[in-house]
């Protein structure tokens, strides 16, 4: 009892703590207790985990590893941290020393981002962990606590600049470059970030919270797309010098931004400027770059929303364009599937011939709807799915850790989760079995796994990955990626219609299933 009140007393002696409220203070005593097991449950009470806990760390021990789901901030109580980054093609990135009174993690206890880098003790360290619930608390109800996160945030900024997948490819002078001209924000439940057709000069990232971005169509509201926390928007201001915005931006709850000026970016060098367009060109949507950057909400919107609000199987659910197959004109041939296989490069199909029957000879296939109001995005933590201009709702593999969240949040259950395949072995050429010469013919087989970057641990070929699907949330192991329908995004048709040889499968809006219905 006494060691958990000495380090309770030590971490409140520190300076994040400083003027914070007395019922806060003992809000923070509490949940150390509850966590020591040392707190006094009410008889009624159901027992649950505290939300402070205090570790001693020897030298080179880590607390927290670069890409691993964290929603903790930690405090150094004694001794010292050090905060490592790798970076993709790159040395690895030495942020700085964390010394006594000093703290870190704040933008995954903030918006459940993966670890932004690798935190190791430099000999014996005393930390404390805050888990996300009361660093939420702390944070909402206590203005000088939110003030010191905030100027530490700010220190942090370039960590999660890199992070990003707009500026991860930069270097260290345009990350600070940036990281100098970022302005914080923080927006009330509902406030306008952006308006259709004013302006853009900023692009927005999404420290915590959510955006949701909007147009108008024929007098109606249409959702275009959700941004959530780590995800980026307004990337067309730095392709395009003086376009405005194509739709109209509000936040879904309140929310903290990173406005990073256009002008920033003009400031960097080439070689930055053209890998940061390179990435806000794949993040918008590669082909659909011009339809964006036109400064045309009209553009836009009929790119995005054509055909989008529809009824889908009980008229009661919003959803788009669906796949149709007639089961009289199937010869079971299974081209739809194989041409699906054949244009993805994971060779993973993203077409199940199971569905649901809409009439005597038709089945509304488990494919992607690409909804209007995507449940998939909404779901999804680590903005790793995205709305592009056409309307498809699409993966962002690298921010995907796997949690299957997005899983869990399709109502039409068309997402799934596949393991990784593993690097086929390379086919030999005849010759490669002759006595003497056959090596030369002989092609190596690539590695299993890559080099990891400095810093990191290699991955074991296999291995799960631990994922948490929200704060407080139960533990799970997947591994491998999401999949679904993508519409054979970069191709001018869709593999499986085209490929049809009896046109048995066709892109229908679902309404029309049901109106032939009724007039049945």
């Amino acid at each position: 009892m006494t060691a958990v009140v000495e380090s309770i007393d030590a971490l409140l002696a520190t300076p994040l703590f400083e003027n914070v409220g007395d019922e806060l203070l003992a809000a923070v005593r509490t949940e150390a207790a509850i966590a020591a097991g040392t707190y006094a449950w009410p008889a009624t009470a159901a027992v649950r985990p505290g939300f402070v806990r205090f570790q001693t760390l020897q030298d080179g021990e880590e607390i927290m590893r670069q890409g691993d789901l964290s929603t903790e901030l930690i405090v150094v109580l004694s001794g010292q941290m050090e905060g490592v980054q790798s970076r993709r093609g790159q040395e690895v990135h030495r942020h700085r020393m964390y010394v006594k009174g000093t703290w870190f993690g704040e933008v995954s206890a903030h918006s459940h981002h993966p670890a932004l880098a690798t935190w190791r003790a430099m000999g014996t360290a005393v930390v404390a962990a805050l888990e996300a619930r009361l660093f939420t608390r702390l944070y909402g109800e206590d203005e000088a606590f939110r003030q010191r996160i905030d100027d530490s945030y700010r220190d942090n900024l370039g960590l999660h600049l890199r992070a990003s997948s707009l500026c991860r490819d930069l270097d260290d002078a345009a990350i600070k470059t940036l990281q100098l001209a970022a302005e914080l924000m923080t927006f009330d439940d509902g406030a306008t970030v952006a308006e259709a057709g004013q302006p853009a000069d900023r692009v927005y990232l999404v420290r915590a919270g959510g955006v949701a971005c909007s147009t108008m169509v024929d007098g109606q509201k249409r959702v275009l797309a959700f941004y959530k926390g780590n995800s980026t928007f307004g990337e067309h201001v730095i392709t395009t010098p003086g376009s405005t915005w194509p739709a109209t931006y509000k936040t879904l709850m309140r929310s903290a931004l990173v406005a990073l000026p256009r002008a920033a970016f003009a400031r960097l060098g080439d070689t930055a400027q053209a890998d940061v367009a390179r990435a806000a060109n794949r993040l918008i949507g590669r082909a659909d770059v011009d339809a964006v950057t036109t400064g045309s909400t009209s553009a836009l919107a009929s790119a995005a929303l054509e055909e989008l609000h529809v009824m889908v199987e009980r008229e009661s659910v919003k959803g788009g364009r669906a796949l149709v197959i007639d089961r009289g004109k199937c010869v079971r041939c299974n081209m739809c599937v194989e041409s699906c296989v054949a244009v993805h490069d994971d060779h993973v199909p993203r077409l199940s011939k199971v569905g649901t029957p809409v009439m005597t000879d038709e089945v509304l296939v488990t494919a992607c709807y690409h909804c209007e109001l995507p449940q998939c995005m909404l779901s999804c933590e680590y903005a790793a799915i995205r709305r592009d201009p056409q309307g498809r709702v699409r993966f962002e593999y690298d921010n995907c850790v796997g949690c299957a969240s997005c899983i869990d949040g399709c109502p039409y259950g068309v997402i799934r989760l596949v393991e990784n395949q593993p690097t086929p072995e390379p086919v030999q050429s005849v010759f490669a079995s002759l006595p003497l010469i056959g090596h030369w013919f002989r092609r190596q087989e690539e590695p299993a796994v890559a080099a990891s970057p400095p810093g990191t641990a290699p991955a074991a070929a296999g291995a799960t990955k631990t994922a948490s699907a929200g704060v407080g949330a139960k533990i799970t192991q997947v591994t491998g990626k999401t999949v679904k329908c993508d519409l054979c995004a970069g191709l001018p048709f869709e593999a499986c219609v085209y490929n049809c040889p009896t046109t048995a499968i066709t892109r229908r809006q679902p309404q029309s299933l049901f109106d032939n219905r009724r007039g049945l």
